[in-house]
């Protein structure tokens, strides 16, 4: 299925696995979920999320993935950075690009439209251009389901809270 139709279709996540344990280097935790359309489990297509185990409400990402025959890595149609701890994004330079050199706070989306190159029939490499949230976002679940919205996934309320620590005092 083409890009554009993989993203404007609506979808449901086949299960939510759980959020692994954390990474070791970095107590970073995350999930890879399969996603079906019009009841069809796609090849390779997930939902990722990510977050810190010990940075409650901080530096949330779910994002869109693709497989593609022939590259290791899956591509990425979309994603959702909220409250990034870099502070935000930084978008390059060039011209007709929409928020070119400007940053955007550490609440943003790296939206498909903003990075579909229709005439070349292919993404942005690593989604470089963002735009700032439209909303203000103040819980994980008011998060997830403004992705749900944006993503088009219906049953995104399978998606738990990480189960984050809070700590007085962090290393790092």
């Amino acid at each position: 299925m083409p890009f554009p139709q993989l993203y404007q279709s609506e979808k449901r996540l086949v299960n939510f696995p759980g959020w692994s344990e954390p990474e070791q280097e970095t107590d970073y935790v995350w999930f890879h979920s399969p996603i079906e359309i019009g009841g069809v489990v796609e090849a390779d297509f997930i939902l990722a999320g990510g977050a810190y185990k010990y940075h409650p409400d901080q530096h949330v990402s779910f994002e869109l993935r693709v497989g593609v025959p022939g590259r290791r890595r899956k591509v990425p149609l979309a994603r959702i950075d909220w409250r990034a701890l870099s502070g935000g994004h930084s978008n390059r330079r060039g011209p007709d690009l929409p928020y070119a050199g400007q940053r955007v706070g550490d609440s943003h989306i790296h939206g498909f439209e903003i990075n579909w190159l229709d005439d070349e029939g292919r993404m942005r490499t690593d989604l470089s251009q963002a735009e700032p949230l439209p909303e203000e976002i103040q819980s994980f679940e008011s998060l997830r389901d403004y992705a749900g919205k944006l993503f088009r996934i219906s049953n995104i309320d399978i998606v738990s809270r990480p189960d984050w620590e809070y700590r007085l005092f962090h290393d790092g």
